[in-house]
């Protein structure tokens, strides 16, 4: 006879007919390098809890239409078997939709090249996209199920917190019935905020809840106790801190004695829980998200739109680059009061990851670059007849159109005059003219005008600073997140038209474009936009260790190690002024490191590295 998988019923859940509390960590695979998987696990293991939970972010998986990946830090099969050799049961949210503080909830852009597209809706476009990926994804793991031979995954949830988007209970029970038809046998549940708990919930299908404080908590509390007086009730996001946007004030923080007393209530009260985040790792490239509103619900400061930070931190149990913190061993503290009333899918393993501690490396002199023009020899162009368009209407990469990174509109002006740029440009745009910086405004102040004094080459360069992830009812930010110039411009009222456009992705094929340029002597680039080059030497493999690269003196833009892209960097917006370097991605002997600089050129063009992060 076969396991018998998760059930929820008699206030409690249970395994193979055992009685048992879930205590769930949050850790993302695609947040963390694959060589540190295993420490993580471990430490998520020790801590007593006995479920992983990650989100599966179908834009890294299927960058392209129909072209899948699940290589290195994507292989999800094998973060799944590496959970169970470290005795962890498995929840998975497969999404469609994750929200995650991750470019547009995890849906890929390509998605935005149909004009007509409706996110997140029973929309037929978009629900054949979503059956495609659910055929190619879920077979994957699906073998892996307690109930198909006692592997570890015993619960799926469907979508993500859909009750504070919309409420199409038909759209919910087609994914539902997508993730059956494609081997999901286990318990499916859902799980939604405090806007959103009635307006996600399906028939027949455990409810679940997202919280931080107390008050919410309660409330939540009575609800899921009116619907669903028998099942057992469970936090699936209990957010352990915050994420940060450029331009805090401060590194979102939640102070250990809030931390505390939330905690305590919730496993009184709730009994199970899924610590949101337990490790939150890094937004690694241009994969993080944002937060916009509406014209008259304003986030903060006259600013409709906050880009999400490269570090995701969050204030977790796990530091960015996976130390323990006191969060951590306060959790350990109460978890283990409840060890009689946890069964464990296995015994913890000896731990045998140790990580080196962080090193400050010597400074690296970057030496090298290319101009913006040599840059541009690289990228993709096209020529575009008629108005500008976005990135994802570009004819490139077979038409998926662009997904990330910067966007370049060339034209060539016969006069000067009064330009206006009408409605919004996204998400933050440096215009030139004959190369010389004009001015820089960004999605904030639309309408944008200035005044150009005289004819010649005119640039606008756009840059992709992260699609928003989240929306409430009533809302269409999602689908209002195409990036560029989608707009009228014009001169003295005349209309601009005919653009040379340029793709700035730096995606691998593009970066192999770029070594293949000729690198030239740093004194013969005088101001940025430019890529700048240089090399860490490390004498030995005895020498890797993590470090953080110090940004401060620099503008604005992203560093890429040995063909990896670390992400963004904006010092002077904060307020994380560090960007994290994992050792296991340096190597003995020399490593290069390049610098896409669009705004500030330090005048010693260095890199400086140091053992802690300074995140604000």
């Amino acid at each position: 006879m076969g396991a018998r998988g998760l059930e929820a019923r008699d206030h409690w859940f249970w395994i193979n007919g055992k009685k048992t509390r879930l205590f769930s960590g949050a850790m993302h695979y695609f947040r963390i390098p694959r060589e540190y998987w295993k420490d993580r696990l471990i430490k998520l293991r020790s801590s007593g809890c006995n479920v992983l939970e990650t989100y599966v972010p179908w834009n890294l998986h299927e960058p392209r239409r129909e072209e899948y990946n699940f290589k290195d830090m994507l292989d999800l099969r094998a973060y799944v078997k590496l959970a169970e050799e470290c005795g962890l049961f498995v929840i998975l949210r497969p999404g469609p939709y994750i929200c995650s503080e991750w470019d547009l909830g995890g849906l890929p852009s390509w998605l935005l090249s149909d004009s007509e597209m409706k996110l997140r809706s029973t929309y037929q476009p978009f629900i054949k996209s979503v059956e495609s990926y659910f055929q190619e994804l879920l077979p994957h793991v699906t073998d892996l199920q307690y109930s198909n031979g006692g592997g570890p995954i015993i619960a799926w949830q469907i979508e993500n917190e859909y009750g504070s988007f919309g409420d199409d209970t038909d759209y919910l029970l087609q994914i539902q019935k997508m993730m059956k038809e494609n081997g999901v046998c286990e318990l499916v549940f859902t799980s939604d905020n405090e806007q959103g708990l009635l307006n996600g919930a399906v028939d027949r299908v455990l409810m679940t809840a997202n919280f931080q404080n107390i008050e919410l908590g309660k409330e939540m509390l009575q609800i899921l106790q009116e619907k669903q007086p028998s099942m057992p009730r469970m936090c699936m996001e209990f957010w352990t801190g915050w994420f940060d946007h450029w331009g805090d004030s401060k590194h979102q923080v939640w102070p250990l004695n809030e931390f505390e007393e939330s905690l305590k209530y919730t496993l009184e009260e709730y009994g199970n829980i899924n610590f949101y985040m337990f490790h939150g790792g890094t937004n690694f490239a241009f994969m993080n998200g944002a937060n916009e509103q509406t014209e008259n619900d304003q986030l903060k400061d006259g600013q409709d739109y906050l880009a999400d930070v490269t570090s995701y931190d969050y204030d977790a149990l796990l530091t960015e680059r996976g130390d323990t913190t006191p969060k951590y061993h306060l959790t350990v503290e109460l978890l283990s009061t409840y060890k009689s009333e946890v069964v464990y899918l296995g015994d913890c393993p000896t731990r045998i990851v140790t990580l080196p501690a962080p090193h400050q490396y010597d400074d690296v002199m970057l030496n090298t670059g290319l101009s913006m023009d040599e840059v541009l020899r690289s990228a993709v162009s096209v020529d575009i007849k008629g108005n500008a368009v976005t990135m994802e209407m570009l004819p490139v990469n077979n038409g998926n159109g662009q997904s990330y990174g910067w966007i370049l509109y060339r034209k060539t002006i016969e006069k000067g005059g009064k330009v206006n740029v009408k409605g919004q440009v996204r998400d933050r745009t440096l215009v030139f003219l004959d190369k010389k910086l004009v001015t820089t405004f960004d999605c904030d102040t639309p309408d944008f005008q200035f005044e150009l004094g005289s004819a010649g080459v005119l640039d606008f360069l756009v840059e992709n600073m992260g699609r928003a992830n989240y929306q409430t009812i009533g809302q269409s930010i999602i689908h209002n997140q195409r990036k560029g110039l989608n707009n009228t411009v014009t001169i003295d009222d005349v209309a601009l038209s005919d653009w040379s456009v340029y793709s700035l992705d730096f995606t691998e094929d593009h970066l192999n474009r770029i070594k293949k340029e000729k690198f030239s002597r740093i004194k013969k680039i005088k101001a940025s936009p430019a890529i700048f080059k240089g090399y860490l030497k490390v004498t030995s493999s005895s020498s890797l260790a993590d470090t953080f690269l110090d940004m401060r003196g620099w503008g604005k833009g992203i560093v890429i190690l040995n063909g990896r892209n670390l992400g963004r960097y904006w010092p002077v917006k904060g307020p994380t002024k560090t960007l994290y370097v994992p050792g296991v991605w340096l190597s003995q002997g020399d490593n290069e490191f390049m610098v896409f600089e669009i705004e500030e050129i330090p005048s010693d063009r260095t890199l400086k590295f140091r053992k802690t992060p300074v995140l604000g």
